[in-house]
């Protein structure tokens, strides 16, 4: 099996990035992949000190087959994760993408490659992910993965053939208002998607993966999630840029080195899991109501209140 090289992007978080560098290294795969550490530029000089510092540690690693690519400029979240991936995908077919707050379990290299191995030439399978939501698993459940419509950005990876489907053309938008077939679709993934487009759209927001998962859903493509998750994301601290200090997203990772898991025989999401995680993004039935209102009536609502209502913790 060929081994997918892995994208560590970083910023200014070297406390993060010391915990995530130091899992990633007892991946037994490790030793024998490529690593690429994108380190983006300061934003303001409060931040130089801390860049500065991420840097230093990097270096302090003597790690083979890595390039370490220094950004001068800050080119901000967005841009630098895109062309970080477009860079590696120019040399690679596959690519295993982590950010200094996604601390990986042991086995998470061998999840990961196995996953990109298997489903290589399924096409209808995008985005396989290493984190796993919180979500409650049916007991009778067999299998160690399953399908979902909607990708996470925690931890993950994908193939050349589907990462060329990403757009982040701002007209995504009007595509999606006037098609109430992808609309259906995009609710079916989370209500909390189209609320984020629109944000990203109106520039009060700079996110990538809600292209990524935009973009998978126009192509019918489908996401592999581990049923335990093989991330735990350290950045719901309030330390990151676009994350505030929130416990929701904490889960039980996977504890064991899986040898070999249980795959299913047939690449259709499960209703139950579906319905699972339709109902943790959406959240309390409050917030449900509130994103249903704003999806029928949004000239009338201001998405800025529902934002506030969310980072107090209102809904």
């Amino acid at each position: 099996m060929k081994l997918a090289p892995i994208a560590l992007f970083v910023y200014n978080r070297p406390n993060h990035t010391h915990q995530t560098l130091e899992n990633l290294i007892k991946a037994p795969e490790f030793k024998d992949s490529v690593l690429y550490i994108f380190c983006d530029g300061a934003k303001t000089e409060e931040d130089v000190s801390a860049v500065q510092n991420t840097r230093k540690l990097i270096h302090s690693y003597d790690l083979k087959n890595t390039i370490i690519i220094e950004s001068e400029n800050n080119k901000g979240l967005a841009r630098s994760i895109v062309e970080g991936i477009n860079y590696v995908l120019q040399k690679h077919d596959k690519i295993i993408v982590l950010e200094d707050d996604c601390v990986p379990t042991p086995d998470f290299l061998n999840f990961m490659n196995f996953c990109l191995s298997y489903y290589e030439s399924d096409e209808r399978i995008m985005n396989v992910s290493g984190y796993a939501s919180p979500i409650e698993i049916p007991e009778d459940y067999p299998y160690d993965i399953y399908f979902s419509y909607r990708s996470s950005s925690w931890g993950w990876s994908t193939w050349k053939r589907a990462w060329a489907y990403y757009s982040n053309n701002p007209n995504i938008l009007k595509m999606i208002e006037s098609s109430s077939s992808i609309k259906k679709k995009l609710d079916r993934a989370g209500l909390d998607l189209y609320p984020m487009i629109k944000k990203q759209t109106s520039g009060k927001s700079d996110s990538w993966a809600v292209y990524w998962s935009i973009n998978i859903i126009l192509k019918d493509g489908l996401c592999i999630f581990p049923v335990k998750s093989r991330i735990r994301n350290i950045g719901n601290d309030g330390s990151g840029t676009h994350c505030s200090a929130d416990k929701r997203y904490d889960v039980q990772i996977n504890e064991q080195n899986t040898e070999q898991m249980s795959i299913p025989k047939i690449v259709i999401p499960d209703g139950r899991i579906v319905k699972a995680c339709y109902n943790f993004y959406a959240g309390s039935m409050f917030k449900k109501t509130l994103y249903f209102c704003y999806h029928r009536f949004s000239k009338f609502i201001d998405l800025d209140s529902i934002i506030c209502l969310q980072r107090l913790k209102l809904i």
